[in-house]
């Protein structure tokens, strides 16, 4: 399975579909609704970018931050919100990290991720979260008691090479569950393209994966102790997914881009659908009992780009009318399939880059 590259999407803002593109929504919509959630939150980027040390790191969907932002409530809550007859239950699950949650700023708050809530409860059942700073797992499980949406997630920690970022989100996690419960919880990710970036940083396949396999069994033995009994797993793109890896797992979210692999939007689910069954391959194969559960863990397109008129190496651009066309290709033939994905990603997400090119 070929390696996807992915350098730039420490970057990434977006694969998204603004807030209300969705299956059957026409190219004019989704336009105005990229236009209106840009232009809405102009001022804050700008202001949140500004204050960006240089220092702080971002990943693909990573959250990352040291102090827990307060989870109580700072506007009055809204159970019976207006729906929007645009939005529908069209997709199996949804990527998603609070607005504002990576370090070193830790700017999540609840009222934003009520408001997130709002339409992500009324496009899907399921959202995968990326790590625990920023104490995002008790946010995420706070606002879907609140508003008292059908929705469930797949908790996480965000692997880094340093030993403190784990230990200190496993502590939050584990705060999060002693609070919440394990109700709304499907699993815990423990690492996103963990790999991936450690071969980039040096190090060899085998060295990270036994550390990813090491803090799994960490996790899955932490929350046994505590008498929770809960699905661990991993993530990492499709091309770094070992056997290894898998047999170790009781799930394993496969991420797999088009983008940066060089597809283009016309052939990303043919793309998408030849990497996932090499992956599924993997889980047909374990040892383990039972056997390991294949997700695709993240498939989209970007809507934009820093620099404009960019393409991938396939000639094809970063834009709204190409997202709009992989989404609709991408979510009816899933769907059909039964496969089992998650979205990347619902919103915008230009906190997320501090500086150089990206999509």
């Amino acid at each position: 399975m070929k390696l996807q590259s992915k350098t730039k999407k420490i970057l990434f803002v977006a694969a998204i579909i603004g807030s209300l593109a969705v299956v059957g929504t026409v190219i004019g919509v989704v336009v105005v609704e990229v236009k209106k959630n840009r232009n809405s939150q102009a001022s804050t980027n700008n202001n949140a970018n500004n204050n960006h040390s240089g220092t702080s790191s971002a990943s693909s969907g990573g959250s990352s931050g040291a102090t827990p932002t307060s989870t109580g409530a700072a506007d009055p809550i809204v159970t019976d919100f207006p729906l929007d007859p645009a939005l529908h239950k069209s997709f199996w699950g949804m990527a998603y990290t609070p607005p504002g949650a990576i370090m070193p700023e830790c700017g999540a708050n609840i009222t934003a991720v009520r408001k997130d809530m709002e339409k992500l409860s009324q496009l899907t059942t399921r959202l995968r979260l990326y790590g625990s700073d920023c104490n995002t797992t008790s946010l995420v499980l706070q606002a879907i008691s609140d508003m008292k949406v059908d929705m469930k997630i797949y908790a996480a920690i965000y692997l880094e090479p340093e030993e403190e970022s784990y230990t200190r989100q496993k502590k939050i996690l584990e705060d999060a569950l002693a609070v919440y419960g394990t109700a709304n919880v499907l699993g815990v990710a423990v690492g996103n393209e963990y790999i991936l970036q450690a071969i980039q940083a040096g190090d060899t396949t085998e060295n990270s994966t036994a550390r990813v396999v090491e803090k799994m069994n960490e996790v899955r033995t932490d929350l046994t102790a505590l008498g929770y009994t809960l699905p661990v797993g991993t993530s990492d793109t499709g091309g770094t997914i070992s056997q290894s890896l898998v047999d170790a797992a009781e799930f394993v979210f496969a991420n797999i881009h088009p983008w940066f692999s060089g597809s283009t939007a016309e052939t990303a689910t043919e793309f998408a659908d030849s990497q996932f069954v090499s992956a599924e391959a993997l889980a047909t194969a374990s040892t383990r009992t039972p056997s390991p559960i294949m997700y695709q863990g993240e498939f989209g397109w970007p809507s934009d780009s820093d620099t404009t008129g960019e393409t991938n190496q396939g000639g094809s651009a970063a834009s709204v009318a190409n997202l709009q066309l992989a989404l609709n290709n991408w979510v009816c033939h899933a769907n059909t399939a039964g496969t089992r994905y998650f979205w990347f990603s619902p919103f915008d997400e230009p906190w997320k880059a501090t500086s150089g090119l990206g999509v």
